[in-house]
């Protein structure tokens, strides 16, 4: 019962770090699209407003260099700067 309940207690934590699409803020604005299409294929999006805008450049900096690592495809500049916008817009 106990083990039960702090399962059922951690994917409740689970669901709320992570943002589905549609409930992301201005969900069909250019950075929301770009910050759904380029971040949402290794992780679930966080919500904006987990992070202040510091918080989100440093991320956005740490993910850069794990994409770097994966050799994976890296963010241009506009794409880069449409997600920091969106982010620091949304953010705490």
């Amino acid at each position: 019962m106990k083990t039960a309940f702090i399962l059922a207690l951690g994917a409740l934590w689970l669901g709320a770090c992570a943002t589905a699409p549609q409930s992301l803020p201005d969900p069909d604005s250019p950075g929301a699209k770009t910050y759904r299409s380029r971040c949402s294929g290794c992780h679930a999006l966080p919500h904006p407003g987990r992070h202040t805008a510091a918080s989100w450049r440093h991320l956005l900096a740490l993910m850069e260099r794990r994409m770097q690592e994966r050799s994976l495809p890296p963010l241009t500049d506009q794409e880069r700067r449409a997600i920091l916008d969106y982010l620091a817009a949304h953010a705490r």
